[in-house]
């Protein structure tokens, strides 16, 4: 063998044995995780069980710390510090309000955080863009891919010219989605009719106003609006305004006539995969924010909405079996 074959071969036998060193360490070690949630909701713990399948399927072994604030931003504090006691090796944050006040009131903490289903980490100033965490900061976004969301509008409701949205112009979230929104639906002929709340009481009142304004609604995956969706589906149901869901659950229980939206399962996964990384070692400032891809999107349709609302579901859809009836 020539000498520098024989060096080469040395140093890869050197390197091995501590790599598997290193791996086995990872393997053996017990990590804590704590998870904070905003409220109890389907959608959120699909994303918190996939995550804990991503770590488990990484080979981590972890125990976790669980709670949430029940929708309640001014119990955040108390959630977070209690948390933050247990001195995690992780802290995973879900929605944007909950991460926001984990970064305001651990700001001296040691331990990373990562976020999942923060639609716009940029613009709620969690990290400084989207092509890097902030030093010990870094997630996965839930903001759709809003070309795809509003081609879908036009593809199952062609004839709406003017799409309603309601937000919460308080939430940063709401804030990302609709300066999202708005950079892509002139491109389909669309005008935005704005709906602003900033008070749950007055969701109702809000979303009538939009009757003969609108010919269709849009509702962003809001943490004000989510908990209302049958207050919001009661009147849009009464008004004939077909409405575009945050998620599939609420067309799976016909509140809304449909939704494209990022497929959870798919965020919990990603934001699983970050965190792994994070826990070997890697540094949040080094990781891009995982934003969804287009297949990361289920698309869901309520059958019972759109007879009700007198929509015939069009051919390039037939063959979708997404309609749930």
């Amino acid at each position: 063998m020539k000498p520098a074959l024989i060096l080469q071969a040395a140093r890869l036998a050197a390197c091995v044995p501590l790599a598997c060193a290193a791996s086995l360490a990872h393997a053996q070690q017990t990590y804590k995780v704590a998870i904070a949630q905003f409220g109890p909701d389907h959608t959120l713990d699909t994303l918190v069980s996939s995550f804990k399948q991503e770590l488990a399927r990484q080979g981590l072994k972890v125990t976790y710390d669980e709670g949430h604030v029940n929708f309640d931003r001014s119990l955040a504090p108390q959630l977070l510090n209690r948390e933050a006691a247990g001195k995690p090796d992780l802290m995973l944050t879900i929605t944007t309000p909950l991460t926001q006040t984990a970064k305001q009131v651990l700001a001296n903490r040691s331990f990373p955080i990562v976020f999942g289903a923060v639609a716009n980490p940029v613009a709620a100033k969690l990290v400084p863009s989207w092509d890097r965490g902030d030093t010990l900061m870094t997630g996965g976004s839930n903001l759709p891919n809003m070309d795809a969301s509003v081609g879908f509008i036009k593809q199952l409701t062609p004839g709406v010219k003017r799409l309603g949205f309601i937000y919460n112009p308080g939430d940063d979230a709401d804030l990302g989605y609709l300066n999202a929104l708005e950079k892509v639906v002139g491109k389909y002929g669309l005008t935005l009719v704005k709906v602003g709340v900033d008070n749950a009481n007055d969701i109702p009142t809000r979303v009538a106003s939009l009757q003969g304004r609108a010919d269709a609604l849009m509702v962003p995956a809001s943490s004000m609006l989510i908990p209302a969706a049958a207050a919001i589906a009661s009147v849009t149901n009464r008004i004939k305004l077909p409405t575009y869901s945050p998620n599939v659950d609420n067309v799976a229980q016909h509140h809304f006539l449909a939704a494209m939206t990022v497929e959870y399962t798919s965020l919990g996964t990603n934001v699983g995969r970050i965190a792994a990384d994070v826990l070997r070692g890697k540094k949040p400032a080094d990781i891009p924010v995982s934003v969804p891809a287009v297949q990361d999107h289920a698309v869901k349709i309520s059958g019972r909405r759109l007879k009700d609302l007198g929509i015939a579901l069009p051919e390039s859809l037939k063959n979708c079996n997404c309609v749930v009836d």
